[in-house]
């Protein structure tokens, strides 16, 4: 009996220390577990850095490869440049004009009263001093004379004939009108802005609507010393340089008026020239670059560009393509 207690109390203590056991070995691997798990931790955060490492590494190397080719074909521009140059620049002003002349009107008359018996001429006929353009008969009922010559007075055109063969005339009544010799010349009203930059002198061109794409010159002979308060403009008179037997006095014109030469002025052409941060740039092409350059303007035509400073003859300035400061450029042909 004592044995078989004796092994139940055995028994017991066994589980007991197996229990205490139990709670040793848990909290044991309770500690271990942790352990493991931080050394993993640091284990795989070591891995992930190398592994990044490696890439970035490998990365930079194909950035240090491939990068700067790829980039240097997509930053290269296209572009046309032309040269600046120096020259005439010659700015004009297109105005309204109409040929007249400073011929003037002679009105024919006869030397004795009496019928008209005889016409010569017509509209448009040029005589030329002492020709006969008509005869008067100053006979009176009853009575005969001899047929009076009525002359041109002066060399011309006859630009009317009022007369009438039969119409009884005295020595005040016109028979005809003749224009003398006339030279053309060209009428026209410029803009009080542009008085200031008139010279006698000064040349032009001009079209008329009745030869289309004929082009005629001539230059300043008179500059009005007035200004019409009304209109604002001046009177200016020019002499035609061209040939003149296309043209007709009273036609209308339009005139192409030089307002602005400078010669030996520096230029470019204006789509060239750009606003930047208040002022006026262009810019030159240095060799495969794009160089933004800071210039001062002086007039412009609408084609060409004055300018004063910041070029120099010669350099290329990019006249199309869209660039920046320090853009690379190709430079088309």
């Amino acid at each position: 009996m004592d044995d078989d207690i004796k092994k139940e109390v055995d028994k017991t203590e066994q589980v007991e220390d197996s229990k205490i056991d139990f709670r040793k070995l848990s909290d044991k691997g309770s500690k271990g577990s942790k352990l493991d798990r931080i050394v993993t931790i640091v284990l795989l955060a070591i891995c992930v850095a190398l592994a990044a490492s490696v890439i970035l590494n490998m990365g930079g190397d194909e950035k240090a490869i491939t990068t700067p080719d790829s980039a240097e074909t997509a930053a290269v521009i296209n572009v046309q440049a032309e040269a600046a140059e120096e020259g005439t620049f010659i700015r004009t002003t297109r105005i309204n004009g109409e040929i007249g002349s400073d011929g003037t009107s002679v009105s024919v008359v006869p030397d004795t009263s009496g019928k008209i018996s005889k016409i010569l001429v017509r509209k448009g006929d040029m005589v030329k001093k002492g020709d006969v353009i008509a005869y008067v008969d100053p006979s009176r009922p009853g009575s005969s004379f001899l047929e009076s010559p009525v002359t041109a007075p002066v060399d011309g055109e006859i630009s009317d004939v009022p007369a009438i063969i039969g119409q009884t005339v005295s020595v005040s009544t016109p028979v005809a009108t003749i224009v003398g010799d006339k030279t053309l010349n060209i009428v026209a009203k410029v803009p009080e802005r542009y008085i200031g930059t008139l010279e006698l002198g000064l040349e032009a061109t001009f079209t008329s609507i009745a030869y289309p794409g004929e082009e005629f010159t001539g230059s300043i002979t008179y500059i009005s010393p007035n200004v019409d308060t009304t209109t604002r403009t001046a009177e200016i008179e020019l002499e035609i340089l061209s040939d003149t037997s296309k043209l007709k006095e009273g036609m209308y014109v339009s005139l192409s008026l030089v307002t602005e030469r400078i010669e030996n002025a520096l230029m470019v052409p204006t789509t060239a020239v750009s606003e930047f941060t208040g002022g006026n740039i262009v810019y030159v092409a240095d060799g495969t670059t794009a160089r933004r350059t800071v210039v001062e303007t002086g007039s412009s035509n609408g084609v060409s560009t004055v300018i004063l400073s910041g070029l120099n003859p010669g350099d290329m300035v990019i006249t199309a393509g869209t660039v920046a400061d320090g853009s690379t450029i190709n430079v088309l042909q």
